[in-house]
């Protein structure tokens, strides 16, 4: 008998080894983008600090930012926007979340209003089978975090019509155990809880400028989808369970370049939202974001254009949510922190960028000082999104009516932007690095030196002769130079080497 019990405890301590391998196996392997993302949801909503939950697609992920609204007005909030997300996604994406946390408000993106398909692994009858595997590929990232439970379920069968493919989100361990060939560090520190997170509370900034936005004609004014739509039905669905809930709804069309069916689902959501009496802001037409400084490419926003709209979202909140400025209160040190990472980031990237258009979209954000000079002949004077860039920094439109030299040193710790172009010269500006001269003697010479140290010409390098635009950071309390970066001009490419 003795015997028999000394083997019953060894098979199960030898079930219990095995079960542990192989859910250890089960975190290494599986895709880290999902629980990343929502790591730091699950430990704000623990704490009740969320006040405000953004959904919706990718134009959500990369246009609101948490951590710039609660930096700017102290607004707690959580980005919970998907790629491709469409609005039946978006819905249990919200029904998931407020199964951890009662927000005050849901503010919820409408782009996609127009698709019709209940499936993701079905859609249309014409639908390329690459858009569909894309579909299925992105769901992930809103649906891996969540436990596997009644609700997970209902969501992947309302979701998913195929049986098979329904298993790779209830037992992702399916999908992702050929993975081991891919591992990193980052991978294995899962089993110990230890993943860094960006600290912007859901979303994904990004950093480029789309150089070619599109326009597309206006439909006939209050035109409407002409047939009710699954989105349609879904944002319905989203507005009925917050209302039930006593959630506040702000629906919202995030700008992009759309097109003109966007614009007319656009229409379509206002009136969705105006058969509830909720509130609905068309970000469209009203001139929040600048097309050839604000877009990533034609369909998302890059990081200046995020910080324009959470800036709106923000002013709007501010005035009508009765939401609680929460920064340097106690509870909220991690958002504190959230806020102070991203000034620093976007900081560093202000200097640190070795894309034109990058650099000159960061130092639009005023952390740093900068000079920006470009020489006779420079492609920046026919390039509309450089002008546009630097008219956006300046104030000004003196870049659009010169082809050289033209100059601008902005204080950012003043405010004080000063310009000279073509035969122009500067006369002992006041910067934190100095009273600034700058005098354009000839093409390839130029001056550029503080009064305290006139020997020092900023503008002059052996080296780099030949460099048509230069631009030089430096920090706005001390005038420490940070970087000085060199360009040449090959058209509308701008390269370092």
């Amino acid at each position: 008998m003795k015997k028999r019990i000394i083997n019953l405890i060894r098979i199960a301590l030898f079930a219990a080894v095995v079960t542990v391998c192989i859910v250890a196996a089960a975190v290494v392997v599986r895709r880290k983008e999902s629980a990343d993302k929502y790591s730091d949801f699950f430990t704000q909503a623990k704490e009740g600090n969320i006040d405000v939950l953004f959904m919706g697609s990718s134009h959500v992920i990369n246009g609101i930012n948490p951590a710039s609204l609660y930096h700017d007005y102290g607004f707690t909030s959580y980005n919970m926007g998907g790629h491709g997300s469409v609005m039946q996604a978006t819905y249990w994406e919200l029904i998931e979340a407020l199964d951890y946390c009662t927000p005050k408000w849901v503010v919820v993106d409408a782009y996609m209003l127009e698709k019709n398909y209940q499936y993701l692994d079905v859609m249309n009858e014409n639908t390329p089978q690459e858009d569909i595997d894309s579909s299925i590929d992105q769901l992930h990232l809103n649906m891996d975090c969540w436990p596997l439970n009644r609700l997970k379920l209902a969501a992947v069968s309302d979701l998913i019509e195929d049986k098979e493919i329904r298993k790779e989100f209830l037992f992702d361990f399916i999908v992702y155990h050929s993975r081991w060939n891919e591992l990193t560090k980052e991978d294995y520190s899962a089993l110990t809880g230890n993943n860094e997170t960006s600290g912007l509370l859901g979303a994904e900034l990004r950093y480029g400028v789309e150089i070619k936005p599109s326009v597309s004609p206006d439909p006939e004014e209050g035109q409407l989808l002409a047939e009710h739509t699954v989105g349609q039905e879904y944002l319905m669905k989203i507005i009925d369970e917050c209302q039930r809930r006593g959630i506040g709804v702000l629906v919202t069309y995030l700008p992009f370049c759309p097109t003109t069916d966007d614009k007319i689902a656009a229409n379509s959501a206002g009136a969705v939202a105006g058969m509830y009496d909720v509130p609905y802001i068309n970000m469209l037409n009203l001139g929040i974001i600048d097309l050839y400084t604000d877009l990533n490419d034609t369909g998302h926003l890059n990081a200046s254009g995020a910080r324009k709209v959470t800036d709106y979202i923000g002013n709007w909140l501010l005035a009508n949510a009765d939401l609680t400025d929460h920064r340097g209160e106690a509870g909220y040190e991690y958002y504190d922190e959230c806020a102070h990472k991203y000034a620093e980031d976007m900081r560093s990237l202000s200097s640190s960028a070795d894309d034109l258009y990058t650099q000159l979209e960061m130092l639009s954000f005023g952390n740093v000082g900068s000079v920006v000079y470009f020489n006779q002949g420079s492609g920046a004077f026919t390039d509309e999104s450089v002008r546009e860039l630097v008219s956006q920094i300046s104030g000004t439109d003196k870049i659009r009516n010169t082809d050289g030299p033209y100059i601008m040193i902005n204080d950012a710790a003043s405010g004080n932007v000063y310009e000279a172009c073509g035969d122009e010269a500067l006369d002992g500006v006041a910067t934190v690095m100095g009273s600034m001269v700058y005098q354009p003697v000839e093409q390839r010479f130029r001056l550029l030196y503080a009064r305290e140290n006139e020997e020092l010409n900023y503008l002059y390098d052996d080296d780099h002769i030949w460099y048509d635009i230069q631009i030089i950071t430096y920090d706005k309390n001390s005038g420490e130079v940070l970087s000085h970066k060199y360009y040449r001009s090959y058209g509308n490419n701008y390269r370092q080497d």
